[in-house]
């Protein structure tokens, strides 16, 4: 049996896919395949990304050929189920986790294949162990990235993550989710400075001149300055990872950053609300023992 889980979009998403398949390969005994054909497109309003999981310690196969299929029509749906010889394919509902996919039981030689993004814990939560030793970079850190390691380390550090970017300047992308605002991260920084009035920020960004002109405590601050390497993002994944507490942002990357930290002081500081569908539940994307704002 194989289990192919379709790859698309940046690093964090990456993840979430790997790891949602990586699950149920393991509950299945199955072999991973990964299907990366969506690299081979240029995607009109996408933010253009890398395929990087082979810079991490992640064990998988590469699904040959072309692995991007349309979503199985109704009758499809009902047909793979009896018809041991016909493709197991499972469609995500955005951002809700849909239980049939941790009891799902195929034929023993029945295929199975993954398309969608698949954003919540509840799929991979049960290999959070394997998970925290694999997600980790193939190669040592560079010296710019080191050095932060270093202070890090030797702090009682937060992480802070501002997304702007494509949040701001994709309209898709800011229709969608859209920055969080300051007055998110100056509300979470109060908090995490009552926690630990001795606490070191540390500042990940795709847009760091905003928040130099614009964060408070910059006497508590040090920020990330993102290298040219087409690892940066796994390297500063990483850093994240090492930090004692999150100030996340509503994307994939830093909530990665904060639920692989092995902390022992944890606290993780969400949005109240990750896209700007104000009616969505976000239980199955963010644990209950994060704080929301």
């Amino acid at each position: 049996m194989n289990i192919t889980t379709q790859i698309q979009g940046g690093l964090g998403n990456q993840l979430f896919q790997y790891a949602t398949g990586k699950a149920l390969s393991v509950r299945l005994k199955g072999s991973l395949q990964l299907g990366i054909d969506w690299f081979n497109h240029g995607w009109e309003d996408v933010t253009p990304r890398h395929f990087l999981l082979p810079n991490l310690q992640v064990k998988y196969e590469l699904k040959p050929g072309s692995t991007i299929t349309r979503a199985p029509k109704l009758w499809r749906r009902i047909a793979q189920q009896f018809l041991p010889w016909t493709p197991y394919v499972l469609t995500e509902r955005p951002f809700r986790f849909d239980a049939k996919l941790n009891h799902i039981k195929p034929y023993a030689n029945q295929d199975i294949y993954l398309q969608g993004y698949w954003q919540s814990f509840r799929y991979f939560e049960a290999i959070r162990d394997a998970l925290i030793q694999e997600i980790r970079p193939v190669h040592d850190l560079s010296k710019p990235y080191q050095k932060y390691l270093n202070q890090i380390q030797s702090s009682s550090s937060a992480m802070i993550h501002i997304r702007r970017g494509d949040y701001v300047h994709l309209p898709v992308a800011a229709k969608i989710h859209g920055f969080l605002g300051l007055d998110y991260y100056q509300k979470g920084m109060e908090i995490l400075l009552a926690s630990d009035p001795n606490i070191q920020f540390f500042v990940f960004s795709d847009d760091l001149e905003w928040a130099k002109a614009n964060l408070p405590h910059q006497d508590k601050m040090t920020f990330i300055q993102s290298t040219e390497e087409k690892t940066a993002p796994i390297q500063e994944l990483f850093l994240m990872i090492q930090c004692q507490k999150h100030l996340i942002a509503n994307s994939s990357l830093s909530w990665w950053g904060a639920w692989l930290s092995n902390s022992a002081n944890p606290q993780v500081i969400a949005p109240l609300k990750w896209t700007n569908d104000t009616d969505k539940s976000w239980d199955d994307l963010l644990p209950a023992q994060w704080q929301r704002i």
